[in-house]
């Protein structure tokens, strides 16, 4: 995997209805939502599963996605989503009405097998009074895609209609040219489509974001380790700090809190990230095991398996600190740099 990366398209921030609005992107979905919302619950692999998009208020919009093994009757599958919405309404004594196909999103522009739009309206009573969506088979990443906007107690439902117009007609679900972008919380970057993501901690306090690209199979892949892929990204910075150099911050929540790596920092490597001074830190795995492993077939195959490095910076302009992690193969040396390039921290 040593393809350059095709740069991602300029995230959008013109209003959406009057509100400032950023991008959102998980598993290969992207979209553009209001400024607030947030991924509140995420679910599977890129194959199958689901993404709840939250406000300060609540759930705002939910995405479900899959591979199937067989053609799939889309028109049947929001058929069936909306019985069981009418099902949960009946259960729970409200009134339900199905408002049909709506020309929610223009299915020539979108270019999907099948397009199909729906929508419903009920009562106050229950968590939301209607809904809009849309579904649609898409031939490019062969997924069958099913995005459920939600309206509030406050909000008419033409007013959340049109709102999931502009919303839905945002969403895609192609990536671009093998890599994903992953967007939530003001943190933008892309990542190849072969790293699948491990680990996804979204909390006020820190944001920590890990995907690891499997072992390769076979002789190449005697001896190595899986490639990773990290961005932590710590809030507050002037308060973390407390007014102490990044580099002693960083010796001790970076390196020393570490319990895979047995990180030390370089002074002897420069590095810069969006103009601003990083920090360098290399390192091998604190396993003695794995590392007689990595250094054994190094030796028997005649190769070097380049030690895990960690650049550290401050945004001084978001206020923010970031760590990003790497550990590659020679072959895909290059990839950490193509991913630096789509991050703006600031």
């Amino acid at each position: 995997m040593n393809s350059p990366k095709t740069p991602s398209p300029e995230p959008q921030s013109a209003p959406l209805w009057g509100r400032a609005r950023h991008e959102l992107g998980w598993q290969g979905l992207t979209l553009r939502v209001p400024l607030e919302w947030n991924p509140g619950r995420v679910a599977g692999k890129r194959d199958r599963g689901d993404l709840r998009v939250d406000d300060p208020d609540g759930a705002r919009l939910e995405l479900r996605w899959e591979t199937p093994k067989n053609e799939v009757n889309i028109e049947k599958t929001v058929e069936n989503f909306v019985a069981t919405l009418a099902k949960q309404a009946k259960k729970e004594k409200r009134p339900f009405t199905s408002l049909g196909d709506l020309n929610l999103v223009s299915k020539h522009k979108k270019g999907k097998n099948r397009t199909v739009s729906f929508g419903w309206t009920s009562d106050n009573s229950g968590s939301a009074p209607c809904g809009f969506g849309v579904a649609w088979s898409c031939p490019h990443c062969e997924r069958v895609v099913v995005a459920h906007l939600l309206g509030q107690n406050h909000e008419a439902p033409r007013r959340v209609e049109r709102t999931a117009q502009e919303i839905l007609q945002s969403l895609d679900c192609d990536g671009h040219g093998g890599w994903d972008m992953w967007a939530a919380f003001e943190l933008s970057l892309d990542i190849p489509e072969e790293f699948p993501i491990a680990r996804s901690q979204m909390l006020v306090s820190k944001l920590d974001l890990e995907w690891i690209r499997p072992r390769p199979i076979g002789l190449y892949g005697w001896g190595r380790r899986a490639e990773r892929l990290r961005v932590q990204r710590f809030p507050v910075a002037n308060v973390l700090l407390e007014g102490k150099p990044l580099d002693e911050w960083a010796d001790w929540n970076i390196a020393f809190k570490n319990k895979t790596l047995s990180l030390s920092r370089r002074e002897d490597e420069e590095a810069s990230v969006n103009g601003h001074e990083a920090l360098v830190y290399r390192g091998p795995v604190r396993d003695p095991r794995a590392r007689i492993s990595v250094l054994f077939f190094d030796l028997i195959l005649r190769r070097k398996t380049p030690q895990t490095r960690v650049l550290v910076w401050r945004c001084e302009e978001s206020n923010r600190i970031f760590a990003f992690e790497s550990e590659m193969s020679l072959v895909n040396e290059h990839i950490p740099g193509d991913v630096l390039e789509s991050l703006a921290c600031h």
